[in-house]
């Protein structure tokens, strides 16, 4: 049998963008879906992509796998990563800047909810301002928006937690912040222009909160200044969604 060049061109055209073309599937190589727990019949929804509307797509995807009775999309929204790859082209290093995009949200199923969509658990929770209230993040989001290594942190022994991190990335700038409570701070990720901040809040040497401040955020010292001014801890400012930072509380607590 036969095959005409134009045919066999086609069929090669074709194999190539089926071969290009991603699949809906769990977080894998840095692309795929990760689904963390919220509530009951309640979850986060993250799919990572390099395709902008595929990720659209593949997100309600995995919403009508986990929730096969139905589903209520509380919030949808859409984060573009910015990268940028020089590469070498008549001598000289070209910037060619390129994109991946995070399609997130949180949905409530109708009815129980699938097994076959796999569930990730995590520490790390935000004051969410579309639901106002503390919800979690997965630690795929925060190395991704944050350009920073997370999932170690939350391993750290309560006490001498400072000293733990200090090892690695030195001596911290400390400064009080009212009952008692010190505040470590590193400068870490993030860019040149908006470095973030990781800091652990301490009372008589004891972890009470990681805190992880974007780099949008203001400075840490402005926000002691600022809890101080409203009278108020820096941990209720966090948790309550006045100053937006990502936060892990120990389950081990201190006997103070």
């Amino acid at each position: 049998m036969r095959v005409n060049k134009i045919t066999f061109f086609i069929f090669i055209v074709a194999a190539s963008i089926m071969a290009c073309t991603p699949t809906q599937r769990p977080l894998k190589n840095g692309q795929g879906y990760v689904v963390v727990p919220a509530g009951e019949n309640h979850y986060r929804i993250e799919y990572y992509l390099k395709h902008a509307k595929l990720a659209e797509t593949y997100w309600n995807t995995t919403a009508g796998q986990l929730c096969p009775g139905g589903f209520q999309v509380l919030y949808s929204k859409k984060h573009v990563l910015n990268f940028d790859m020089y590469v070498p082209i008549a001598g000289n290093n070209v910037n060619i800047g390129r994109q991946e995009f995070i399609q997130y949200g949180e949905v409530v199923c109708e009815g129980e909810p699938s097994n076959t969509i796999a569930l990730t658990e995590t520490k790390w929770r935000e004051f969410n301002a579309e639901t106002k209230s503390i919800k979690p993040v997965s630690d795929r989001w925060l190395t991704e928006t944050l350009q920073l290594y997370v999932s170690h942190l939350p391993d750290m022994p309560v006490t001498n937690s400072v000293a733990t991190i200090a090892k690695d990335w030195g001596k911290p700038q400390q400064q009080p912040s009212g009952n008692k409570e010190l505040l470590s701070v590193w400068t870490k990720g993030g860019d040149s222009w908006f470095p973030n901040q990781i800091g652990l809040l301490e009372q008589e040497n004891c972890l009470k909160l990681i805190i992880i401040l974007p780099g949008v955020s203001a400075f840490a010292a402005s926000l002691v200044e600022k809890s101080s001014i409203e009278g108020k801890g820096l941990e209720h400012l966090i948790t309550s969604g006045v100053l937006p930072a990502y936060f892990y509380r120990p389950k081990s607590q201190c006997s103070f």
